[in-house]
């Protein structure tokens, strides 16, 4: 699948949850982002690298490789508390 149309479906997932908001690359060569930032300052941003969903925390520099969609909405029920483990 390509980026552009993975990308598209982690909006989806993400719209549906409410909170996030699209942010347009504003770097040449950067990349768009899905961003969580409830308190002004993003704490979790989405991208799709090579064919990878990544999340980016910025409060510790780290990045996280999902295994597509599935592995998105575990680690976001996780995070957020939902789900069965929740």
């Amino acid at each position: 699948m390509a980026d552009g149309e993975l990308f598209d479906q982690v909006g989806a997932v993400l719209e549906a949850r409410g909170d996030w908001h699209f942010e347009p690359s504003t770097t040449p060569g950067g990349l768009p982002s899905w961003c969580l930032d409830p308190g002004g300052d993003v704490v979790v941003s989405i991208n799709v690298i090579g064919g990878i969903v990544v999340a980016y925390l910025p409060s510790n520099d780290q990045e996280i490789r999902l295994s597509g969609i599935d592995g998105l909405t575990t680690w976001l029920d996780a995070h957020e508390g939902r789900g069965a483990a929740g």
